[in-house]
This record gives structure tokens, C-alpha cells and sequence, in this order.
């Protein structure tokens, strides 16, 4: 065989090889955008209004699952951003808080989305959904609005401050609680008409995470496995800690004593008794989103949907 022809039988092997390879990435990236939950996926949270899971993350990605996170479906909002916060309405529907200036509202089997537009702010934070069904979001400096028709119009109750608002929730439609930097606590007993200030967190607090199982017991958390506690609907706190180092990110008040949170490096665990216990078989995810299901628990972090079973307690 001729040095032409070698060098064009090298040639025609290498391109060969390289196609197959090509068809191997391609066939790897096509399985990968196939599958409901992807490892690029930031998720950021997670809730259930009792028949369908809603979790939300980067890039538009709404899943959802109808039978307790035993399987999801993916439903990618086509114009949607960075989705940091999935909420429950009373009438089970759901509203999603896009960091780009949007409310996305879904039916309660989170198949359709509608957008609503938001009042301007340097950065929308979070957003809650009281049990009847009024809208509530928080931000940047001092920013609280509410809504009572679906997002169609806005009232302000925002503060004149250069502070972030970081949680808001409405356990009950009279009482809410907002939580912000610098630890400021703010309560609500008339469904958010006027609001006042609470027991304070500590002036160096950041609450990253809140949840509140009742108008009166709620937890928030922080830095460094913070867990902070309060009895008495946030005028008082007790400040705690999970026995980990890593920021916290995600938490749930359960009935009795009982609280879950997560948050960065695949941290998860749960208090019973007074007693922290690692939850077993997490991924090392950062981990954010945490929700109640019909059989027990579902987590939400990066590339991560985890369902975890109820214990005997609970």
C-alpha cells in the first residue's frame, strides 16, 4: 500500500472514531435532557399542596410529581429564569417567584403556568401564599408587597430601609411572620394590615431558611448549622444549633419537637426527642428545598429530588 493511501486509511479510521465518539456525546446529552431531573439543575425549592410536588429551580425548570416524588415530569416554563421559590395557595394552587420580576401562577396539578408581573425592586426573595390565597412577596431594600386578585394589582407595605427581606410566611390568613438581615423579625395578626416588629435574631443573623408549623411555633436557619427557635409566634427566640458546620439553607417545624433542614455539602438531618440524626443515603448536593408529602419527606437540591420515607414519630 502506497504512503497516500495509508495516510487516507489513518484518516478515514480517525474520522470514524471521531464520529462515534461524537454519537456517544450526543447519545450521552440526549439521555441526560430526557430525564425529569437533571444534574445541572439548581433546584431551589420545593412544595405540595397534598396531591401534587411542585419543586423549582435555574433556567425555568418546574417539575412536578402526582404520586409523592415516586416519579416526576419535567414542565420547563419556556420564558421563565431563575425560578428561587415554589409556594402553596389555599385553593392548592401554586405561585412560583422568578428572580427576573415575575409571578408564575400554576393549577393545582402544576400542568399550566400563567406570569404575572411584579413591582420593581433591586431583587425579589421569596414569596408566600396565605391559606386564603392572598399573595405576599419580599426583597431588597425593604421591599413587602401583597396581593389579593391573583397578582392583577399590588399594595406595598414595604419598608423604608435599606434592608433585605428574605422569608415571608402565612400559616394561618391573620398571622404571617417576615424575616430579614440583620435579624429582624417583623409579625402580622390582622393578615398582614399592620405589621410589627418581633424578637429579634441577633444583629449578625442571616436567616437563610424559615418554617413555621403554626402561628405559634416556628424555626428559622443560618450559618454555620444554625437552628433558631420560637414558641410563641417570633417574639421570643431560643437559638440552637444541628451538629454541623455547613451553612443551612432549608427547614421544616414538624409536630412535637421535630424539625428537618438541609442545606450545602449533602447535609440533611432530623431532630426528635431533643436529638439530631443524620439522614442516611443523601447525595452531596447543596441541598435547599424541603416538603411534606402523603408518605413523608421530599428533598430538592442540585441534580437532586429524594424522597424520604416517614418515621414512626411522624
Amino acid at each position: 500500500m502506497s504512503y497516500r493511501l495509508r495516510m487516507l486509511a489513518v484518516a478515514l479510521a480517525v474520522l470514524g472514531l471521531g464520529g462515534c465518539q461524537d454519537d456517544q456525546r450526543h447519545g450521552g446529552v440526549a439521555a441526560e435532557m430526557a430525564k425529569a431531573v437533571r444534574r445541572i439543575d439548581h433546584l431551589q425549592s420545593v412544595a405540595s399542596n397534598g396531591k401534587a410536588l411542585v419543586a423549582v429551580g435555574s433556567f425555568g425548570a418546574v417539575i412536578v410529581s402526582g404520586d409523592d416524588g415516586a416519579t416526576w415530569k419535567r414542565r420547563d416554563l419556556a420564558e421563565g429564569g431563575a425560578l428561587i421559590k415554589v409556594a402553596t395557595c389555599g385553593d392548592g394552587s401554586f405561585a412560583v417567584l422568578d428572580f427576573g420580576g415575575r409571578l408564575w401562577l400554576g393549577t393545582p396539578d402544576g400542568a399550566t403556568w400563567a406570569p404575572r408581573d411584579l413591582p420593581p425592586s433591586d431583587a425579589h426573595l421569596d414569596v408566600a401564599c396565605a391559606p386564603d390565597n392572598r399573595l405576599w412577596v419580599t426583597g431588597a431594600r425593604g421591599l413587602l408587597v401583597t396581593s389579593g386578585d391573583s397578582g392583577k394589582s399590588w399594595t406595598s407595605k414595604s419598608l423604608d430601609e435599606d434592608i433585605q427581606l428574605l422569608n415571608v410566611q402565612f400559616p394561618t390568613p391573620a398571622f404571617g411572620v417576615v424575616t430579614g438581615e440583620f435579624g429582624r423579625v417583623l409579625i402580622t395578626t390582622d393578615g398582614g394590615a399592620t405589621w410589627a416588629p418581633g424578637g429579634g435574631l441577633g444583629e449578625d443573623f442571616y436567616p437563610q431558611g424559615m418554617h413555621f408549623q403554626n402561628e405559634r411555633r416556628g424555626l428559622v436557619v443560618g450559618l454555620s448549622g444554625a437552628v433558631i427557635e420560637t414558641q410563641d409566634g417570633g417574639r421570643t427566640w431560643v437559638r440552637g444549633k444541628a451538629p454541623v458546620e455547613a451553612p443551612l439553607y432549608g427547614v421544616l417545624a414538624l409536630p412535637g419537637d421535630e424539625a428537618v433542614v438541609a442545606g450545602a455539602a449533602g447535609i440533611a438531618a432530623r431532630r426528635a426527642g431533643g436529638a439530631w440524626t443524620p439522614i442516611p443515603g443523601v447525595p452531596m448536593a447543596d441541598l435547599r428545598g424541603l416538603a411534606v408529602t402523603g408518605t413523608g419527606l421530599v428533598l430538592a437540591g442540585t441534580g437532586t429530588l429524594m424522597p424520604i420515607p416517614a418515621t414512626k414519630s411522624n
